[in-house]
């Protein structure tokens, strides 16, 4: 009989080399069994999002299947924020707008100071051409991390658009 140990061991192999689905399953059989473990638990978790990322990447496109293994690890982990955020991401990469602000919401609600959150919902508010409450995320998401490279771009491009648009407004 192969011992827990090696069969970590084989899933961790399997998901450096990109065999996510393999992967997987090793560690669900496992977790299944072991249910109380706290190491199979957080590989499985890390494999679940390794494989959600990738599915989720600009050149494979999956974002269905990439909801799909998000949705296993909130079944692991209820309060996984940051499998809520990419379940928002992969619906705004589908154009499902609404989707996406409930879940970067949700995600939210959970730790609200997820600066990643903040600039999405910036993100889709800027889509909708309502600069002034995606301005309002954008500085939201700057409070938590003043550094933050994407919301001070964002930001200062959201401003530009706003002054672009009151000189565009004759005084009457």
């Amino acid at each position: 009989m192969t011992s827990i140990e090696d069969l970590l061991n084989k899933a961790r192999k399997l998901h450096k080399d990109k065999r996510y689905e393999d992967s997987i399953e090793i560690l669900e059989n496992l977790f299944k069994k072991n249910p109380q473990s706290e190491d199979i638990k957080k590989e499985l978790i890390n494999v679940l999002f390794s494989y959600g990322i990738y599915l989720s990447d600009e050149f494979t496109k999956e974002f269905k299947k990439a909801i799909k293994y998000f949705n296993k690890i909130l079944e692991i982990d209820p309060k996984n924020y940051r499998a809520i955020y990419n379940i928002g991401i992969a619906h705004f990469n589908m154009d499902d707008i609404n989707n996406a602000m409930r879940a970067y919401n949700t995600a939210i609600k959970i730790k609200p100071d997820y600066k990643h959150c903040y600039y999405n919902i910036g993100l889709i508010y800027e889509v909708k051409e309502n600069l002034k409450e995606a301005l309002k995320f954008y500085k939201k998401a700057l409070e938590i991390d003043p550094k933050f490279i994407y919301a001070l771009q964002a930001k200062k491009y959201v401003k530009e658009k706003l002054n672009a648009q009151k000189r565009e407004i004759p005084d009457s």
